[in-house]
């Protein structure tokens, strides 16, 4: 009996152009696909959107399953890496070469899943405050007795958003916590799977060279883990960026960009 193909969740794109009038090295027409977080929404990218649009090159930020407002999941769609992985590679399709995948947090374990999967649609991989390592127990702890009662509270996620972001304004807390407003059925299982993370022999299978953004300050994902981790394979390298924690594109958003054109440029492959 034929098993029937895991569901595949439509999502929400913003594409974004650069001006017309700016050149870059690297032709607009690849795009960078940016990949968020747990509890996150698409509008912590908005620095780093704007310093690589700047430096003229498109950018596609993209919701994942469930993540974007009024968004259903398809019947039967269950939140995994994979899963999710699965619905971004239906957008990298889209253009007709390969495209750049940047990820955060858990949006990195999602970017190394679909790499993994769908090596085609990869030119290449970043990862931004994230590799695959264990999680900080105390989080961890923490996240999981939030995820077994079956909401939230409001401690908790004032200690995610200090962790994540350090010392915000009112106005930036109220824009950056938006994620964890979603419905539970969505928070609850892609928590789940941002601390369970990637099988070990996923990042083995990764082909595109792979750039790990480190803020030096992170506390969820250490720089020794960085450089471990990157120790590991002549395909990876590490920039580790001072005055920032674990959302470095936030916090340094044109220190992250430089670093990720950088990558971009060196790592292009010359035409055939």
């Amino acid at each position: 009996m034929l098993q029937e193909p895991p569901a595949v969740a439509a999502l929400h794109v913003d594409v974004r152009l650069p001006a017309a009038a700016v050149k870059a090295d690297f032709p607009p027409q690849t795009p960078v696909l940016l990949v968020h977080g747990w509890a996150s929404t698409s509008a912590y990218w908005e620095p780093l959107a704007t310093e690589l649009l700047d430096a003229g090159r498109t950018v596609w930020i993209v919701d994942l399953p469930g993540y974007h407002r009024g968004d259903m999941l398809p019947p039967g769609f269950q939140w995994t890496l994979e899963s999710a992985a699965d619905s971004v590679a239906a957008v990298a399709a889209r253009n007709a070469a390969p495209v750049h995948i940047a990820g955060h947090s858990m949006g990195g374990s999602v970017a190394l899943a679909l790499a993994a999967r769908h090596p085609g649609l990869v030119a290449s991989v970043a990862l931004i405050g994230m590799v695959p390592a264990p999680p900080n127990e105390g989080f961890k702890s923490m996240l999981e007795s939030q995820l077994r009662q079956g909401f939230i509270d409001d401690a908790t996620r004032a200690k995610c958003m200090k962790a994540w972001f350090g010392a915000l304004s009112p106005e930036d807390n109220r824009l950056l916590s938006r994620g964890f407003e979603l419905p539970f059925e969505v928070l609850g299982p892609s928590g789940l799977a941002a601390m369970a993370g990637v099988a070990a022999d996923v990042p083995e299978k990764v082909t595109a060279p792979t750039l790990v953004i480190a803020g030096v300050g992170d506390r969820l994902r250490s720089l020794d883990q960085a450089e471990a981790f990157v120790a590991a394979s002549p395909l990876r390298r590490l920039v580790a960026i001072p005055d920032a924690g674990h959302s470095v594109h936030w916090e340094q958003p044109h220190a992250c960009a430089v670093a990720l054109g950088a990558f971009w440029n060196e790592s292009r492959q010359p035409p055939a």
